[in-house]
């Protein structure tokens, strides 16, 4: 059950035959009880038929029918039964019953009823009861049976008009004549066993059905779920070293293509992300190089034969100047580690933009005024946003050394600022720059040199601008660079609050 198939299967066919029982029970139901009422029916008739054959005579119910005339209730093998009450006492059993008595069930005060029960021989059936006033029939006065004369007939009409006075005999018995009970029984063996060849009908065509949709069932699951499925042997096939591949979209159904979509993107940035870092490890490497070769050569050099003091301390100097080199690089790539893996908590606060700007020039002031190099600053005394100040200390600390390091002597680094739609743009640019516009697009990423005043210096190593790059966007704003007029130009936007 861990294949979609087969949990698509199991639940469509689960349903499926779930439908099917349900129908099939409700047919088979509403078949029995129609069954129930056409054969009940049918006694309620033959209890009528019989009960309009019951006669009272001489004050005593009797029935008119003998034995012979009724098959159905004398024949020997399957008979029906019928019996009649007058009160406690039988009137008349039919032929079928011998001496044995129906089991006459309670109709609690009805005149007619039908239930199940069980015959006198044992078989299964149903019995109607029907609880009535017999007619009376008129007796002969002249004992011979023949039609009374018109005077009587007029005597007796006279007696029965006048305002109902004077009732004949007959009509006092039958006015009088308390009800009796008759009840009619027959097997249900027909339509027992119609009825369970419909429900072995049932169950079969159900099962059959069932059967038949699993095979359309199946079918159709695999067919429908044939681009989920090569999809997944697309994915499957995608190895570590061949990030490269892409799942084809062309002519894959619209519920997946946005799946297959995302899952190239993401194949992509991934891809993009091992490139950096594979291209991040081989750089690290190749800067690390530089200064360990440097110590190597210079504690080489003042180990090569015995020297004066000084020639040893100035051997020493150097080697804490490459360090320090190498101490920030290394702490430039921890902080670029963090504010790439989300790792900074901000801490915003009202900052004057100017009293930064000046806070980070002031090591390296003394420098830039040795090589003739002019700090404009045009910044706004009450011009400020809501930043987190160490942060926005590392944007300002690296366009300011960026600047004083690659501007030329005698050059000019200029610092303007704005405010504009819920923002603050700030520009940062000096003179003298050598990139061109191809190449001031690249100064954002790691380690790049873009000329040999870049590398020449053997100082920076590459990471200045993208620290810049990657702290103004946890601050919620943007950075770009280009070149203007021989000018390198920085532009950062950050937001107001």
């Amino acid at each position: 059950m861990r294949s979609l198939r087969s949990r698509v299967l199991a639940w469509t066919i689960g349903g499926m035959a779930l439908v099917l029982v349900v129908f099939g029970a409700a047919v088979y139901v509403m078949a029995r009880h129609f069954a129930s009422e056409e054969f009940d029916n049918s006694l309620q008739a033959a209890a009528q038929a019989l009960a309009a054959l019951v006669k009272v005579e001489d004050g005593k119910a009797e029935m008119e029918l003998e034995d012979p005339d009724m098959p159905e209730f004398s024949r020997a093998r399957r008979p029906a039964y019928f019996e009649l009450w007058d009160g406690p006492a039988v009137v008349r059993r039919s032929a079928s019953l011998g001496q044995q008595d129906l089991d006459l069930p309670g109709g609690s005060g009805k005149k007619r009823w039908c239930q199940a029960a069980k015959l006198p021989d044992g078989r299964a059936g149903r019995i109607a009861v029907l609880v009535f006033v017999p007619r009376a029939e008129p007796a002969d006065e002249d004992g011979g049976g023949q039609d009374r004369t018109h005077d009587d007939k007029a005597s007796t009409s006279s007696r029965v008009g006048g305002g109902g006075q004077n009732r004949t005999h007959d009509d006092r018995v039958s006015m009088s004549y308390h009800p009796i009970t008759l009840a009619v029984a027959r097997e249900t063996r027909k339509m027992d066993e119609a009825l369970a060849s419909l429900g072995w009908l049932l169950a079969g065509g159900a099962a059959v059905s069932v059967l038949a949709m699993l095979v359309a069932a199946s079918l159709v699951v695999r067919h429908g779920l044939g681009p989920l499925g090569a999809l997944a042997g697309r994915i499957a096939a995608i190895r570590p070293e061949n990030l490269a591949a892409r799942v084809p979209t062309d002519g894959m159904p619209a519920e997946i293509a946005p799946v297959a979509a995302r899952l190239n993107e993401l194949l992509g940035r991934l891809e993009d992300a091992l490139g950096r870092e594979r291209a991040l490890t081989a750089d690290v490497a190749h800067e690390l190089r530089t200064p360990l070769g440097g110590l190597q050569s210079t504690i080489e050099v003042a180990l090569a034969r015995s020297r004066e003091a000084d020639e040893y301390r100035q051997a020493l100097a150097d080697c804490l100047d490459i360090v320090r080199q190498t101490g920030g690089m290394a702490a430039n790539l921890l902080v670029l580690a963090r504010l790439e893996g989300g790792q900074v908590s901000l801490r915003p606060e009202p900052i004057r933009l100017a009293e930064l700007v000046e806070a980070t020039w002031r090591p390296h002031a003394s420098r830039a005024r040795g090589r003739g190099i002019t700090l404009a600053d045009r910044l706004a005394p009450d011009l400020a946003c809501a930043a987190d100040r160490e942060i926005l200390a590392i944007v300002l600390a690296n366009l300011l050394a960026n600047a004083a390091e690659y501007t030329p002597d005698g050059g000019l680094v200029e610092v303007a600022g704005r405010l504009g739609d819920d923002a603050v743009v700030l520009t940062f640019s000096n003179t003298g720059c050598t990139l061109s516009a191809d190449e001031a697009a690249r100064v954002f990423d790691r380690f790049w040199r873009g000329d040999a005043a870049r590398s020449g210096t053997g100082v920076h190593c590459g990471l200045g601008l993208s620290l810049v790059d990657r702290a103004a966007h946890v601050l919620g704003g943007t950075v770009a660079a280009q070149v203007a007029d021989g000018r390198f130009v920085v532009t950062v936007v950050l937001p107001v609050r």
